[in-house]
């Protein structure tokens, strides 16, 4: 138990760490949380500071997800600690501690968390997922929030499709449905 605690503390603050905030003030100066939709992940990062300092944000965020899960698997060798870090990272991501409970939307933390657990289903539902997104959005011209919220609903069954273990498919599920409640205010954001 005081395993599976440590986990999900680990997760929490790993995911935490707010990579957007601090890549968009040392690139440009600017806290990006003004700017766009407010969100501290790599696309808005990308919009406040450039396109390096966004896909600098992307990378690292996707490396925090990837280390809580990594680290709390070696640490309790349970993959359901390991699960709870991975969650507990998109949460801590969504809702940081650091800057007042603000943050991303946990995309990338989530594919993160999926790599760290299980590298080849993950990128196999991933491919599958992005061009999902990329058909809503770019040929049935379905609104994005909800795009992301209809697809952050399809990751665990398509990773239960790909054979994916069950802890995989808990991360995945759960993951997803975190990043689709931290999607839902965005429902009617009009994009420029």
């Amino acid at each position: 138990m005081v395993e599976w605690i440590g986990a999900g503390i680990l997760g929490y603050l790993l995911g935490s760490i707010p990579t957007g905030v601090i890549v968009a003030r040392l690139a440009r100066g600017v806290d990006v949380r003004e700017h766009g939709s407010g969100h501290t992940g790599g696309l808005n990062v990308s919009r406040a500071a450039g396109l390096w300092a966004g896909v600098l944000t992307g990378v690292v965020d996707l490396l925090l997800g990837m280390g809580a899960v990594v680290a709390a698997a070696l640490w309790t060798n349970d993959p359901w600690a390991a699960v709870l870090a991975g969650v507990m990272a998109i949460i801590g991501h969504n809702w940081s501690v650091f800057i007042r409970f603000g943050g991303g939307i946990g995309l990338t933390t989530l594919a993160g968390s999926l790599f760290g657990l299980h590298p080849l289903v993950a990128l196999e539902a991933g491919v599958v997922v992005v061009i999902l997104w990329f058909v809503l959005v770019g040929l049935l011209h379905v609104h994005r929030a909800r795009s992301t919220i209809f697809v952050m609903l399809t990751v665990g069954p398509l990773l239960w499709a790909f054979g994916a273990p069950l802890p995989t498919i808990a991360l995945g599920t759960l993951g997803g449905l975190v990043v689709a409640l931290k999607t839902l205010p965005d429902w009617n954001r009009i994009y420029s």
